[in-house]
């Protein structure tokens, strides 16, 4: 090997024995040296608290953000079974198209959303985010017709697009691929937490009905929007920036270590300024193998995750429940899976499996919506279909951070990272336009398309398909361990090397 390169091996196991096991860097880099110093510094006990320091500025904060902007997916299903659909004069057929055109401007929007992201930081991007839909959700309160709604649901979808890739993305630039997948699953909780108190605040909120004159959808709306409003603008004081730009809470060595130790756990890009984007590596997320086999699995995920979101409390009203009674029937669901996130988030860290900690949650939707299939027509079956809707409601919700997880950390290199999460999100929710559509009002309460549909997608998307790409991340990994230096050293130079990300020789995926 070159005399002015050393091979990388992670100072604590803890701290990563993740995807880069074996980085080329300078040897005699500055920044390396220094790396190497403070991770003898923080390890033990004092790298345990500089996490929990983390843990506690940077997750929770995340968390309620994003379960705020999120509170619509449960809206809008709730709205329904208040009467939004005959109060502004739709059909089931507009009401689906509404349902579906989010998705469009949610995925054209995405990428877009996290450029922003990139240079202005998410400090002021997600605030601002999470203040124009609530903007937007006030003014689906008060839509009178379908040309108001479809406009509102086409704004929402461009402005929620930042969102959770931002969110994801963010995490990265603090957590190790170690903590990584625990952390995602923690923030993602708030999309549990919205979907548990949208349905009982709905169920609250609904007894307004006929109060000055406005349905009780409108009032969901209308409150719902205002709080997260006035929360959108005390964000901006305590929402946490990357790292680098984070200098309230961290003392300047802490600062500078997280810095380093994302650099050298995720691997090189040549990007320079944080604030600036390399093209080619957005280029390279784009077109990777990795970024369209994460994004056909979350793709297919969240055909049965939306599909089901939307229909869950018609699924409850079908089952001989009021439509008051549905929307608190579909708070247990969310809270199981909640349960569920936490438990995926520890035991992830615990195997280090991600093909593992995908297809189990996989699984456990698969039978839950087998369950529902079978029994959700007999009535005298009330409670096994409940246990069927608990059981893919837990699954479901398991996935996406897993997804994000998995693509986070097989992409190597700031920019190459965020452009894969973020493209990975936004075409995945083009089938939140399949999954709106498969739930058809005329085949209730058995919904065969819909139930069929899901079972064909996680079974094929999020079952078969994840053991097919574990095993050719596994013959990667093992045709460049088979490699000699001196075959590495004869082909690439240590510059092109560390400019390789994940494509180097000494890169080693996740799987």
């Amino acid at each position: 090997m070159n005399d002015a390169t050393v091979q990388y091996e992670a100072p604590d196991d803890k701290m990563d024995s993740a995807s880069v096991r074996n980085e080329l860097v300078d040897g005699v880099s500055a920044e390396y040296h220094e790396y190497l110093r403070l991770s003898g510094i923080y390890q033990g006990e004092a790298l345990r608290k500089l996490t929990r320091k983390i843990d506690i500025h940077v997750v929770p904060q995340l968390l309620i953000i994003y379960a705020l902007s999120n509170i619509d997916r449960s809206n809008v299903g709730n709205a329904r079974l208040f009467g939004a659909e005959k109060d502004m004069g739709l059909t089931a057929t507009h009401w689906n198209v509404a349902l579906s055109i989010f998705f469009v401007t949610y995925a054209l929007a995405g990428p877009i959303s996290n450029i922003f992201l990139k240079r202005f930081g998410p400090k002021k991007i997600l605030p601002a985010l999470l203040f124009t839909v609530s903007l937007v959700l006030v003014g689906s309160g008060c839509a009178k017709n379908k040309a108001a709604w479809f406009a509102l649901r086409l704004l929402l979808g461009a402005f929620e697009a930042g969102m959770f890739p931002g969110c994801a993305y963010t995490l990265t630039t603090w957590y190790t691929p170690a903590d990584l997948h625990s952390r995602i699953s923690w923030f993602y909780l708030g999309s549990a937490f919205s979907n548990i108190t949208g349905s009982l605040l709905a169920y609250g909120i609904g007894q307004l009905d006929g109060i000055w004159g406005y349905r009780g959808w409108r009032w969901i709306y209308v409150l719902e929007g205002c709080f997260s409003f006035v929360f959108a603008i005390g964000a901006y004081f305590w929402i946490q920036d990357t790292p680098a730009k984070q200098g309230r809470w961290l003392q300047e060595e802490e600062r500078t270590f997280v810095i380093l130790r994302n650099r050298f756990a995720y691997g090189h890009d040549q990007s320079g300024s944080e604030d600036d984007f390399n093209w080619r590596a957005i280029l390279s997320a784009a077109t990777s193998i990795h970024t369209w086999a994460i994004c056909w699995f979350y793709f297919t995920c969240c055909i049965a995750i939306y599909g089901f979101s939307f229909t869950i409390p018609t699924i409850m009203n079908n089952l001989g429940f009021t439509a008051a009674v549905s929307q608190a029937m579909s708070a247990p669901p969310y809270a199981f899976a909640a349960i569920c996130l936490v438990v995926l988030g520890w035991f992830s860290e615990r195997v280090r499996q991600r093909m593992l900690t995908f297809i189990l949650p996989a699984i456990m939707a698969w039978i839950g919506t087998l369950i529902c299939l079978l029994t959700v027509a007999h009535k005298h079956l009330v409670a096994l279909t409940y246990v069927g809707v608990v059981l893919a409601a837990g699954g479901l919700v398991c996935l996406s951070p897993a997804c994000t997880a998995w693509i986070g950390l097989n992409s190597a290199g700031q920019s190459k990272r965020n452009g894969a999460i973020a493209l990975t999100t936004v075409r995945a929710q083009f089938g939140g336009i399949v999954g709106s559509n498969i739930y058809l009002a005329k085949e209730k309460p058995l919904y065969h398309t819909g139930f069929g549909c899901a079972l064909a997608f996680l079974g094929f998307g999020c079952i078969i398909s994840p053991l097919i790409y574990a095993y050719y991340c596994k013959r990667v990994n093992a045709a460049r361990e088979a490699m000699t230096e001196e075959e590495i050293s004869a082909k690439w130079t240590p510059e092109q090397l560390r400019a390789l990300g994940d494509k180097s020789p000494y890169y080693r995926y996740e799987y």
